[in-house]
């Protein structure tokens, strides 16, 4: 671990004494800077009584608050319609997108995984020797996340191109007939370079990947719509519809390990070459229907039902029907019609389901690529060890909801309650098996879940005239899940795992959702149990609860206040409750890195019980030295979920922005139309006890089912912008 950082000297084996008396803290977050975002924008559009069109064309550059990395979009977007009848018009778009940029690599041995490593008492910029080399105080165990981030950035360039047309028929007045078609097709070409010297191309001599990403998605949708009044009170709306949608992906790749020449990023340049190529198309065809009844344009009555053919179930199970119904009743009438106090008010009720599939090759065995199979040096294709059942069913979620919008004072104090109960049948998981059966895991429907909350929204006009206006908005929250089922051949499921740490994501039967196990301290009548070398002892025998990713609740309160041509806008946020491991956080700890590992070579009492050798406990009066060996250990310290698990509720400021309008003879005299300024900051202040990089941090994406893992990934930035809109 070196010497203290107080001391001034440090004798080395041969007897050398180094002056330490000019060291200094050198904090890691040094790493990061302030980075530039500029936006351009400029459209113009334009109509006649036959045709109207719009184009605009943008970009947003930015520099990165971390070395080395920027980001650079360009969009180009053109629209028209054209009225070919009275009754019959097309409308078209066309989207241009170039985007790519470089950026810091996430996960494990990333820039992230470095920095919790990091010892403050090396500038951490200061990352280059005399000869180009990297400068690291550890001789290459950690690699230094300045170094990192200039040698090894992922590079990305992405090409996209979307295009649609509309067309809409209304050969009476009451029957409309809409077609529209969209094509969506993009590239996205990918590069990583990692060097030798880098802990993650140490093994190999470096390498570099190379990927290639093609998408082509074609959707189509007919829409057929007759509207009907039957009678003054009465009045009906049927629309019918087909939507077909088709996508396929061409994913390739060419990894080359071992460099020849160091630092020069081409496949040429590596001796040992690896390439694989995955063709994925699927296809969705669905009918549906809508039908939707009024009374007295107070009563509101809507049934649906939509049938869908999904190509990545079994062809047995693809084709599967979701209704759904939803009633609405205006019942302001039945209060008081003239009432100054209560303006409007909804109640409404609504029961649906829906289905889904699975991803694409999740049903069956299939056989891949294998360089040493059958026999090392000799390629051959082998099974795939993730096998999915043949027999699948479509997920089904089955929701009701009750919700009411109330309104009050001339619509100034404007309340919406929504109450919402989800159940989540034969939910589709890969669920692990031994490994001893030659699989990874099983695709398969593996559970009965439920979900429910609560929605509120009030919106007040505190204070309204020409001049001078104040609305305010509070938002608040409820999301709660649990399991109310799994197979009786499944203890837990595993969404992830922290490897050696012990923290995961799982769910066993009757848990709510989001779930976090690990390993606890041992506890005996509910204090800590203290060893016989007086330190406590962390309890492998089962992994135990320690927390839960999801909420209490979440809410906020907006303000918009505006006097003559002035606005101003901001944005509190609160989220209540919601645990996180931070992946890093062990690093951090066994490296002495974080404060409180500054308690050590010192003496002390830990609080907590003993044996008493008759078989119960006593209250703990061992003496016992804290060094640094009690964070390394990991069967005493630093493997104790109490510590690596934290509550990640926060206070934030969102936003907070100021606008100003440019009206007046100036307007004239310039022979513009509008001018408006603003300036706004975004993620300003925060108030949280959470320690990591960032407690809003999402380690998995958000499609994932992994919820509590963070701090491999570049948190949430603080940022300022200031903006001019000119209109002409």
């Amino acid at each position: 671990m070196g010497p203290k950082f107080s001391d001034d000297s440090v004798t080395l084996g041969d007897g050398t004494v180094v002056d330490l008396s000019d060291d200094k803290f050198y904090s890691p977050y040094e790493l990061f800077k302030t980075g530039i975002n500029s936006q351009i924008n400029f459209n113009i559009s334009g109509a006649n009584d036959k045709l109207d069109y719009f184009f605009s064309v943008g970009n947003n550059s930015e520099e990165g608050v971390l070395p080395n990395t920027d980001y650079d979009k360009t969009t180009l977007r053109f629209k028209s319609g054209y009225k070919v009848t009275d009754n019959f018009n097309i409308n078209t778009s066309i989207a241009y997108t170039n985007a790519g940029g470089k950026r810091a690599n996430g996960g494990d041995k990333s820039v992230f995984s470095s920095l919790t490593y990091w010892s403050g008492t090396f500038p951490i910029n200061d990352y280059l020797n005399d000869d180009g080399s990297q400068r690291n105080y550890t001789f290459g165990i950690i690699d230094n996340p300045r170094y990192f981030l200039e040698k090894s950035p992922l590079i990305d360039d992405v090409n996209r191109w979307v295009g649609s047309i509309n067309m809409n028929w209304a050969p009476k007045d009451w029957i409309n007939v809409s077609y529209a078609a969209q094509i969506d097709n993009y590239s996205d070409n990918r590069n990583r370079f990692m060097p030798p010297e880098l802990d993650a191309g140490s093994q190999v001599g470096g390498f570099i990947v190379n990927q290639n990403i093609n998408l082509l998605a074609l959707e189509s949708n007919l829409l057929v719509t007759l509207t009907k009044n039957w009678s003054e009170d009465f009045g009906t709306t049927l629309t019918l519809g087909n939507q077909v949608s088709d996508s396929k992906r061409d994913y390739s790749f060419i990894r080359g390990e071992t460099l020849n020449v160091p630092g020069i990023n081409d496949l040429a340049n590596t001796i040992n070459t690896f390439a694989g190529k995955t063709v994925t198309q699927t296809r969705n065809v669905g009918v549906f229907g809508e039908l939707k009844l009024d009374y007295k344009n107070k009563l509101f009555l809507t049934l649906t039902g939509r049938n869908d053919w999904i190509s990545t179930l079994p062809k047995q199970n693809r084709s599967f029907f979701y209704p759904s119904v939803s009633l609405a009743y205006d019942v302001h009438d039945l209060f008081a019609k003239d009432s100054e106090v209560f303006t409007f008010g909804k109640l409404r009720a609504s029961w649906a389901e829906v289905g889904k599939g699975p991803l694409f090759g999740r049903i069956g065995q299939y056989f891949i690529a294998d360089g040493n199979f059958p026999f090392a040096g000799s390629g051959g294709y082998r099974a795939s060890t993730r096998l999915g059942d043949l027999n699948i069913l479509p997920e089904r979620n089955r929701s009701i909801e009750f919700g009411a919008d109330l309104r009050f004072f001339s619509n100034r104090l404007r309340l919406d309650y929504a109450y919402y109960k989800t159940r989540i049948k034969n939910q589709i998981f890969t669920v692990g098996t031994a490994y001893s059966t030659g699989l990874s895991g099983i695709v398969r429907n593996a559970g009965d879940f439920e979900t429910s909350g609560h929605e509120f929204l009030l919106t007040a006009d505190i204070f309204k005239n020409d001049n001078f206006t104040w609305e305010t908005t509070l938002n608040w929250s409820t999301n709660e899940g649990k399991v109310l089922s799994l197979p009786d051949d499944i203890e837990a499921l595993i969404f992830a795992n922290s490897g050696f740490a012990g923290v995961t994501s799982e769910i066993r039967d009757g848990d709510k959702m989001g779930s976090l196990y690990g390993w606890k301290w041992r506890y005996e009548n509910g204090q800590r149990y203290i060893g016989d070398d007086g330190l406590p002892r962390v309890d492998f025998d089962e992994r135990q609860k320690v927390g839960n990713a999801f909420p209490d609740f979440i809410a906020s309160i907006g303000n918009r206040i505006t006097y003559k041509n002035f606005g101003l806008d901001f944005l509190l946020e609160w989220k209540k409750g919601g645990d996180l491991y931070t992946s890093g956080i062990r690093n951090s700890i066994r490296n002495g890195i974080l404060k409180f590992t500054e308690f050590r070579d010192v003496t002390t009492v830990l609080e907590g019980v003993k044996d008493d050798g008759n078989g119960g406990f006593v209250t703990n009066d061992q003496e016992v030295e804290i060094t640094q060996d009690y964070y390394r250990s990991s069967t005493r310290f630093n493997r104790a979920s109490e510590i690596l698990v934290q509550d990640a509720s926060w206070v934030k400021l969102r936003n907070i922005g100021l606008s100003y309008n440019i009206t007046g003879k100036i307007l004239d005299k310039l022979r513009m139309d509008n001018i408006s300024l603003t300036a706004s900051a975004n993620n300003i202040l925060i108030w949280t006890p959470f320690e990591g990089f960032d407690p809003e941090g999402n380690q998995y994406s958000a499609g994932s089912n992994v919820y509590g893992f963070t701090g491999l990934s570049t948190p949430i930035t603080e940022s300022y912008s200031f903006g001019i809109k000119l209109g002409f």
